[in-house]
């Protein structure tokens, strides 16, 4: 039995879906509070469900119960509830996880980090460092994986901008290389780590399937598109006055965030072969979303 924590996330309820094909059986862990239609959806999938919170150390017990690896990846940035914080529930709650898993008897815990050591410290990224740091205490076998910023976020709506507008927006004066790469690939690779035993006590940091520039990113949609966006550039140094400035912890984790994509420029860090398999590029996301824009568009 597989727990997967966070399971009505993005990230979550493709892991979940990822390991169902493969043949592993699943506990969604999900909260009184999440969306109905996405509970119902882990169910269609063919998940049984848990009820608790990360919060609430009585049902993480509960949870991990006659489970042989936990898997979380949930973090309240995109999704915080009244009474979240990211010192309460993605490190002291994550923490209280790693503890249930292991009085449970659990063999191996994967935790989908990120890469903190690229962006400014924020609280997002201390509460990390926090959990990474407990998992190397040791006690259960851990898989640490540290994607690079997924594509759904970084070139998506909330920040980048709604291409059919024309208007999109970058960080810094984008020309520095970001090795993107899509919340479906990141659940592959975790739905795969469960069974590679090189993952085992392992720390894997690792890009997608090229590095490109946020410059280059906009001309891949503007080919999708056929018609040129214009382009607003957040310059670096309002990204880092408003970051030094932030004192709210989800404004410094935004401002921090920002600044690190501004900052960034690297090439992609490969994967063993134990996971290798061909992933989406950046191309290949802007015209799946142009054309999911077309669709909707037309049908409205």
């Amino acid at each position: 039995m597989i727990l997967v924590a966070g399971a009505t996330g993005r990230l979550g309820s493709q892991i979940v879906r990822r390991l169902i094909e493969k043949g592993e059986e699943v506990r969604a862990l999900v909260r009184a509070t999440s969306d109905s239609s996405k509970i119902a959806a882990l169910r269609t999938l063919g998940a049984s469900l848990f009820t608790g919170n990360l919060r609430d150390t009585v049902s993480l017990q509960g949870a991990c119960n006659g489970v042989e690896t936990v898997i979380s990846g949930v973090s309240i940035i995109g999704t915080a509830q009244p009474g979240d914080s990211f010192e309460d529930t993605d490190a002291h709650g994550t923490i209280s996880l790693i503890e249930a898993a292991k009085k449970a008897g659990a063999k191996h815990f994967i935790f989908v980090s990120f890469d903190a050591s690229r962006f400014p410290d924020s609280p997002l990224m201390s509460a990390k460092k926090r959990v990474e740091e407990h998992l190397k205490e040791g006690g259960i076998d851990y898989t640490i994986l540290q994607p690079p910023p997924f594509m759904e976020s970084w070139l998506g709506p909330m920040i980048f901008g709604d291409p059919s507008s024309g208007q999109v927006k970058i960080f810094g004066k984008g020309e520095g290389h970001i090795p993107y790469i899509s919340s479906a690939d990141v659940a592959e690779i975790v739905s795969r780590a469960v069974r590679v035993p090189s993952a085992r006590n392992a720390t894997i940091t690792f890009g997608g399937p090229e590095a490109i520039t946020q410059r280059e990113a906009v001309r891949m949609f503007e080919e999708a598109m056929g018609k040129p966006l214009t382009v607003t550039a957040v310059p670096q140094e309002a990204l880092e006055a408003q970051w030094q400035t932030a004192v709210n912890p989800f404004e410094k984790t935004f401002a921090g965030l920002m600044l690190g994509i501004a900052r960034l420029d690297e090439q992609s860090q490969p994967l063993g072969e134990e996971f290798g398999f061909q992933m989406a590029t950046v191309r290949d996301f802007a015209r799946t979303a142009v054309h999911k824009e077309d669709v909707t568009g037309s049908g409205s």
